[in-house]
């Protein structure tokens, strides 16, 4: 860590009041953490202008769902998920008796079901919700669990350690990045492919903008992207049964988190398991869409949010190499 690092909000946010909030219980700390958000609508006129924008943008999109909610009072809402989205797992003790009971988990015995079979399962997950406390309920459960992502940053240091276990197929041989050449694409795909083919779980995202190969042309919340694949090939071409996970917070520092179960893709009905996949996080964003802070408010999902709205906002550095090509 550089000595300048100390100086920004992340460190402050990340290393001083989450830990502190931890010590309170799940309950009161989450409790607390929305009281935050809430009041930031008051406090920061510009925020709620921008979250009513990014709501009534977003349902415009899902008018087809006839969603009920009003921009304007939902927004502090909005800012509430946001905090509890940037906490990522902050919020979760170490101790598996602390942190399990606090999931709401159905789709679990259909799910297990499966991997009895002796074979994998493609988990297919977005950034909605909680979606990185999924990956606790999973590891702590002793899942046999193998995450295509990015490696997450900003989490604790239990998800940490469980990142780094050393195993037959380490998880660091399955993390992605957007920088990765042709080579390590191809290791990542048959590292997945013999991971599924040995009875473990793949979890992948099924809602990431992606110009390029892999990719397959889907609508979310109105609007056509091309869309990252990858776990629909993998499912069409190992005969995997596909699981979607949707973990959602609930009140009191809980989760519902849930595997739905989607069946098996046969090739050539990838782009048509896709377009499933994103009508369905279209109707779990419809249905809580305070918890739908990344398709709201990232630019990859909806570039014409800043620059139409806010033109002379500038977006992060982030958010700009999240932003697709052309």
């Amino acid at each position: 860590m550089k000595p300048r690092d100390v100086l920004t909000w992340k460190f402050a946010f990340y290393h001083g009041l989450l830990p502190a909030l931890r010590r309170l219980g799940p309950a009161r700390a989450d409790a607390i953490l929305g009281r935050l958000g809430k009041f930031s609508t008051s406090l920061w006129p510009a925020r709620k202008r921008r979250l009513v924008a990014a709501l009534e943008i977003a349902r415009e999109g899902l008018s087809h769902l006839s969603p009920t909610w009003h921009p304007d009072t939902l927004a502090p809402e909005l800012a509430a998920g946001s905090l509890r989205y940037l906490a990522r797992d902050y919020l979760l003790a170490e101790d598996n008796d602390t942190v399990l009971p606090l999931f709401d988990v159905s789709g679990e015995a259909a799910l297990n079901q499966e991997m009895a079979k002796g074979r994998g399962v493609v988990l297919v997950g977005s950034h909605f919700g909680g979606h990185i406390a999924a990956f606790h309920w999973l590891y702590r459960m002793d899942f046999p669990l193998r995450l295509m992502v990015q490696r997450p940053r900003h989490v604790t240091r239990a998800l940490a350690t469980f990142f780094d276990q050393d195993e037959p197929r380490p998880q660091s041989n399955f993390f992605l990045t957007r920088s990765m050449d042709a080579t390590a694409c191809v290791s990542r795909i048959l590292n997945a492919r013999a991971a599924l083919r040995e009875g473990s779980a793949v979890y992948l995202p099924g809602d990431i903008p992606w110009n390029g190969p892999n990719s397959r042309t889907g609508r979310l919340l109105g609007r056509t992207h091309p869309f990252l694949s990858v776990w629909a090939d993998l499912a069409a071409i190992t005969s995997a049964p596909v699981f979607y996970v949707i973990c959602t917070p609930r009140e009191n520092g809980r989760f519902a988190l849930d595997f739905e179960p989607a069946g098996m893709i046969a090739p050539g009905r990838e782009s048509a398991a896709v377009e499933r996949y994103l009508a369905r996080l279209d109707a779990a964003i419809a249905a809580d869409p305070a918890d739908a802070v990344a398709h709201l408010l990232w630019p990859c999902f909806d570039p014409a949010i800043k620059a139409t709205r806010y033109p002379s906002a500038r977006p992060s550095r982030r958010a700009a190499a999240a932003l697709p090509a052309g």
